[in-house]
């Protein structure tokens, strides 16, 4: 039996049938929207990239989208076999192919001569380790969410119940041109 509605009315509750005929209900938020933080994203990464990332081989977070100028901070949702909300990392203002200039970096000579599909390189200047991993069945019943399918602007709810000051700071990085020091904070 395919999942049909049971009524045509618009409201911020809709009564749904699943494949078994079961009712379900899906309320939303207040007014039908959840509140949003736009210096905040919470976007899917491979394990292996978050790895990187915690050991400074990775210094650019690559995306084939522009974020908002607002985003300060982008929480990562690592994918299987994680499957978990586990790092924030702090980001610069988006660089095109040719701007980041940095050999160090694992891609960032491929970013700068046009090899990768990504046309953004977002520079991380720190990272911090939630003091524990927010499952998806975590986030949904903390916070009312699960995860993006690519990225998200991060609720409120998540940013004010997970402060940053509360989580392990593993390093952050201090760009005083020409010069770049990282401090690794124990």
């Amino acid at each position: 039996m395919p999942p049909t509605r049971t009524s045509s009315r618009k409201s911020s509750q809709s009564t749904q049938l699943t494949l078994t005929g079961k009712l379900v209900y899906a309320t939303s938020g207040q007014g039908g929207a959840t509140k949003r933080v736009y210096t905040d994203v919470v976007l899917t990464i491979k394990p292996e990239f978050v790895k990187l990332l915690a050991e400074r081989t990775k210094n650019h977070e690559y995306r084939k989208y522009k974020l908002r100028e607002t985003v300060e901070r982008v929480w990562l949702y690592e994918t299987a076999p994680t499957m978990a909300l586990t790092h924030v990392i702090n980001v610069g203002a988006p660089r095109v192919p040719g701007e980041v200039k940095d050999p160090s970096g694992i891609g960032n000579d491929d970013f700068d001569a046009g090899k990768k599909v990504s046309k953004y390189g977002y520079p991380v200047q720190g990272m911090y380790r939630l003091p524990q991993s927010l499952s998806s069945a975590a986030m949904k019943e903390r916070y009312g969410f699960g995860p993006p399918q690519g990225y998200m602007y991060a609720p409120e709810n998540l940013v004010k119940g997970e402060p940053i000051d509360f989580m392990e700071a593993l390093y952050s990085v201090v760009r005083l041109a020409p010069f770049v020091i990282t401090l690794t904070l124990f």
